[in-house]
């Protein structure tokens, strides 16, 4: 870790959007929690309503729970690299909501999709950087002045706009924030460490969740067979400074298995209190190998 300061521990409101959201996060508190991360979905905290964020702002305070993050929304037509310049500034729009959103409540960061076109060929990519590296250089510059990092997400390995954001980090002009998903780079991927070791130093916080190597389910971290012990070895080698937030999903995971769509090994949902404080020692697990990790990194003194 990058100081003495110990990372908090926090869950995205993904974790069950079924929930209001004053009672999911007085939930989140209770299971031990001391951060949380605005999920993605817009009617479940809608933050273009600055009169709804100063709200949220007085709760989470009261609460004692820290914003870490908030995730812009998801949709195709969402999209910083389109060359469609109508779509491409509306995009920058919305995640300017976001970002005002989070300086607001006080946070972190802001975690964001480049693009969600799952087929591109590599003409299209390349003929797309400019336009997200314009893109990319507003926002973070718009962030910055806010004193909030702005932070893109790796998407799931097998997929086009993957393909592009490694090109964008591989011809950016300077290190772009980056939200590790775990769980995204784990999918169908033989290496999933090789983007984390490639640019963990640029790693700004997480969206830690598992999976068998196959589907996106967000279960929850030590349930399937993401390495976390290792993880927590390299953001100590790079001297990560964000805090431990996790995303995984109670609400997915009873939806797949009401209609008999769960992956194999995965472990029945419970409920959402008995969910969260498994959630939460299994955060204390990373953290605690993260701190241990980090212990060792450091020069001891010569004895004597």
């Amino acid at each position: 870790m990058a100081s003495d300061r110990l990372p908090l521990l926090g869950i995205s409101t993904l974790v069950d959007y079924s929930q209001p959201l004053d009672s999911l996060l007085a939930k989140i508190r209770d299971a031990g929690f001391d951060a949380v991360a605005i999920g993605h979905k817009v009617s479940h905290f809608p933050y273009h309503d600055k009169k709804r964020v100063t709200q949220v702002a007085e709760l989470t305070a009261k609460l004692g729970l820290f914003v870490d993050y908030i995730h812009t929304p998801i949709d195709i037509f969402l999209d910083l690299s389109t060359p469609n310049d109508y779509a491409r500034e509306g995009t920058i729009l919305i995640y300017k909501f976001a970002i005002d959103a989070i300086h607001q409540l006080r946070g972190r960061a802001v975690t964001s999709h480049l693009c969600n076109v799952q087929t591109m060929s590599p003409e299209e990519i390349e003929a797309r950087l400019p336009y997200a590296h314009e893109s990319i250089r507003e926002l973070m510059d718009y962030a910055g002045e806010r004193g909030i990092r702005f932070c893109l997400e790796n998407l799931p390995h097998p997929y086009s706009y993957q393909r592009l954001l490694e090109r964008v980090l591989e011809t950016a002009p300077e290190p772009i924030c980056l939200c590790l998903d775990s769980c995204h780079v784990n999918i169908h991927n033989p290496d999933p460490f090789a983007f984390i070791e490639k640019y963990a130093a640029q790693i700004g916080t997480t969206h830690l969740s598992d999976n068998f190597g196959g589907r996106d389910v967000h279960l929850m971290p030590f349930t399937g067979t993401f390495d976390f012990a290792r993880l927590a070895r390299i953001l100590a080698r790079v001297g990560y400074a964000g805090n431990v937030m996790l995303e995984n999903s109670l609400e997915a995971a009873v939806k797949r298995f009401a209609r008999k769509q769960n992956v194999p090994r995965e472990p029945e949902p419970t409920a959402l209190d008995e969910y969260l404080r498994d959630s939460f020692e299994a955060a204390s697990r990373i953290r605690d190998a993260l701190i241990a990790a980090s212990s060792r990194e450091q020069p001891t003194a010569a004895a004597g």
